[in-house]
């Protein structure tokens, strides 16, 4: 067997031990969304690109599971998909004890798994372990901030750090609904061949269309997605700037 089908087998496996849970009868909560969404301007590749997203997450007996897919058919390099896989477990579920420190409402171990498709050469993959804040409070639906060890599979004997800040804002004006969400990684020069810091920032403002038509509230979007990406893939003075429309649907 190759290395590099070992390594698929390998991560694999850990994407499926991260979503080892209860049946889904015992979720305490589900969410799952599809977004659309075509913008021009990025870096490294074709200019403009359409990209499908599925995003899923649930809450069970001792924390919550979260994924991410994105998917890409670019002309220079074909189709592409990257996903994010992670797991939480809450101090709080676990212990059945109050957690809480000032904003921080609850405490959690992370794992996580970054994988794609590309370079084709080999396959992008990393790995991430380290503690999540739980920051939600009655002003902000979602709001946590991981900081997490990184281990960047093709770079050798090096850990970076990555925090990322994660947020969902929903929010009126009048009989308008509309709601600002996103997230932001940070993360040190170890987490790329490059050896240098990166940052990339994905906030979405967002127009609830089924609210106004007289459909569900918070089904139905439209809006924008800005992505800022300083030194992208850690390549020092790469820096995209770009702008998407987008549509999105939760289910």
């Amino acid at each position: 067997m190759s290395d590099r089908l070992k390594n698929n087998r390998c991560s694999l496996l850990f994407a499926s031990l991260l979503f080892i849970a209860e049946p889904a009868k015992a979720f305490d909560w589900t969410a799952s969304n599809l977004q659309l969404l075509y913008g021009s301007n990025f870096e490294l590749g074709t200019s403009d690109r359409a990209t499908l997203t599925v995003e899923h997450g649930h809450g069970w007996k001792y924390g919550t599971n979260f994924f991410f897919a994105d998917m890409v058919n670019r002309r220079d390099i074909g189709f592409e998909i990257y996903a994010e896989v992670y797991t939480y477990l809450s101090f709080e579920k676990i212990t059945g004890m109050d957690w809480s420190l000032g904003p921080v409402r609850d405490f959690a171990l992370l794992g996580g798994l970054n994988i794609s498709n590309r370079p084709e050469e080999r396959n992008f993959k990393a790995y991430l372990f380290g503690v999540s804040l739980d920051l939600s409070n009655a002003y902000i639906e979602h709001l946590q901030l991981d900081v997490a060890a990184y281990k960047n599979d093709s770079v050798s004997g090096k850990y970076g750090i990555q925090l990322t800040p994660v947020w969902s804002f929903p929010f009126g004006v009048g009989p308008l609904k509309f709601r600002f969400r996103g997230y932001m990684d940070i993360r040190s020069g170890n987490t790329n061949a490059h050896g240098n810091f990166h940052l990339l920032a994905q906030p979405q403002f967002l127009f609830d269309v089924g609210h106004l038509a007289g459909w569900k509230t918070d089904k139905i979007y439209v809006g924008t997605e800005y992505s800022y990406w300083l030194n992208k893939f850690g390549i020092n003075g790469v820096n995209e700037s770009a702008f998407q429309a987008m549509i999105i649907g939760f289910f």
